[in-house]
């Protein structure tokens, strides 16, 4: 058996900070999923944000797959749903990241996290993990928010000077205007 030494206290700002660059990676690949849905499907990304916020991870990315299916010419269509499905494998790292519980290993630059499993039987470890690893699947998770991005821009659906901005549309803040009547 290996013998591990812990540090008592908190974890290390290294390893706060690589856990913390999930969390800030995660989000912004929700976001732009979110805004694939709405620019593909032709809605107002502020309109659809009430949706999007009421929509489990998976259910954004089943929808996504989906539209994507009915909306893209099939080579872009397969190219969007193979990031899909690697974003949701990264999902399965990302919440063991964000949810696991962590204790600070011998340097600062590594920390263990236990894993615990109640299904059907009992189960547990404890991997060493470095900041190092943690920050490579942030990276994996912003590349694949930029492909998202990529995949829009082509497609003419993303102003990445204003990202809110759909430009089929004109400026974000444009409002439509009622037709002009004609005195007879």
């Amino acid at each position: 058996m290996t013998t591990r030494t812990v540090r008592l206290g908190p974890l290390s700002v290294k390893m706060y900070c690589a856990i913390g660059m999930i969390a800030v990676s995660w989000a912004q690949l929700e976001d732009m999923v979110s805004l694939c849905i709405s620019r593909l499907l032709g809605t107002d990304h502020t309109e659809f944000l009430p949706v999007a916020s009421n929509m489990q991870v998976k259910a954004r990315f089943d929808a996504l797959k989906a539209i994507a299916g009915l909306r893209l010419p099939p080579d872009e269509a397969k190219a969007l749903i193979a990031r899909c499905d690697e974003a949701l494998e990264l999902g399965r790292e990302r919440n063991k990241i964000l949810h696991g519980s962590w204790i600070q290993g011998e340097t600062d630059d590594v920390a263990i996290r236990l894993n615990y499993r109640a299904h059907g039987r009992i189960s547990a470890d404890a991997p060493v993990i470095s900041a190092r690893e943690i920050a490579e699947i942030s990276d994996r998770i912003t590349m694949l928010t930029e492909g998202f991005a990529q995949t829009l821009q082509r497609l003419g659906l993303f102003d990445p000077r204003n990202p809110m901005r759909n430009p089929a549309r004109g400026p974000v803040n444009e409002t439509a205007k009622p037709p002009e009547t004609t005195a007879d």
